[in-house]
């Protein structure tokens, strides 16, 4: 089996490029050297014109690729540009699976035009690889490319590892919000959140993790100053996988009001750290606390409500809660199962007749 992976950009790492890798590693373990598994990056991040020779690189790259006749191509669609190698791979005779990493609020889907355009490209696809459901309630997917399920990877260390115990009581909440950080992720609504807890006379303790460009890094720096919040909100920037793991195991809540995200990943590494995770009301987050443990809150009174249930929360019962839900998300994600999840999709786009669907 030769496998062509294409997706993510070196230079914004983040949940698909963790994806990528974490998804190699699985297969990986199950075949050894009878798989063989390239990574191409589509660089299609933030594009602009500054950054379109990598993107073009990409596409370039693709295309020497032909001669080496992978079996599959898997694409990872983010952007409406990801879909240009998409578009390029079929013109080329290659059998492409497509898995969308976007939601209902990314410019491909919320502008009519560009919505049409991606279904229409997406139309070209020999499968379509969802890792949730919940995915066909956001995004134009053609109803006439075959579907499989599959599921994202969490890192093996938090499959492998049993939960840390809480300290006991009584302690400060201890909060924390992870990504790539901008406003469409809820970095500034979660600032908003620990101004309120403040003014509540609310006890915790609050960190930032994750990567953000000069522009928002100094819009979030100002907000907290602003805020009066500058000995509550520690900012970390980017800091490794083994990094991340720790602050999430030794934190409470995960506030993660993001209007964009899919499916996000973070809420998953949080569940199994024992994390209740506070999450706005879109489907994919929506789907993983109805089916695990956490709180939704509206889109227009985000702040409040999380607010609310904050200054409510019996951390000791949060942390019980979180356990109960921790086993069960990593029974359910376990690397073993989304690879077989992952296998069975590959094989079915292989075994299918690729037919280019009628435009009309």
């Amino acid at each position: 089996m030769h496998l062509l992976i294409l997706g993510g950009s070196m230079d914004h790492l983040g949940g698909v490029e963790a994806f990528c890798e974490r998804s190699m590693q699985a297969l990986s373990a199950r075949h050894g050297d009878d798989w063989r598994m390239t990574r191409l990056p589509t660089s299609s991040a933030y594009l602009n014109f500054s950054k379109l020779p990598r993107y073009l690189r990409g596409l370039s790259s693709l295309v020497r690729y032909r001669f080496q006749r992978p079996d599959c191509v898997w694409l990872q669609y983010v952007n409406l540009p990801d879909l240009g190698y998409l578009a390029l791979a079929r013109l080329m005779g290659m059998r492409v699976m497509v898995t969308p990493h976007l939601g209902s609020n990314w410019r491909s889907q919320s502008n009519p035009l560009l919505r049409s355009l991606s279904g229409w490209l997406l139309g070209r696809a020999g499968r379509l690889a969802l890792i949730s459901r919940t995915q066909e309630l956001e995004i134009n997917l053609p109803a006439a490319v075959p579907r499989s399920d599959i599921r994202n990877f969490l890192p093996a260390e938090l499959l492998q590892e049993a939960p840390l115990s809480a300290p006991d009581a009584p302690r400060q909440l201890r909060l924390i919000h992870s990504g790539r950080l901008s406003e469409g992720k809820g970095t500034f609504l979660f600032v908003e959140v620990c101004a309120e807890l403040k003014a509540r006379q609310v006890p915790f303790a609050a960190q930032i993790t994750g990567a953000a460009d000069q522009a928002t890094n100094d819009k979030l720096h100002g907000l907290i100053a602003s805020k009066g919040l500058t000995e509550d909100i520690q900012v970390r920037g980017r800091v490794s996988d083994s990094e991340l793991l720790e602050s999430l195991r030794a934190s409470d809540v995960l506030v993660h009001l993001s209007r964009i995200d899919s499916y996000p990943l973070i809420v998953l590494e949080a569940m199994t750290c024992s994390m209740l995770p506070v999450c706005m009301e879109l489907a994919g987050a929506r789907d993983m606390i109805q089916t695990y443990d956490g709180y939704l809150v509206s889109t227009d009174a985000a702040v409040r409500e999380a607010a609310d249930f904050l200054t409510s929360l019996d951390i000791d019962d949060a942390r019980k809660r979180g356990e109960i839900a921790a086993e069960r998300v990593r029974t359910d994600y376990s690397w073993e199962r989304c690879a077989g999840a992952l296998e069975s999709a590959l094989a079915n786009c292989i075994r299918d007749v690729v037919k280019i669907p009628d435009p009309a």
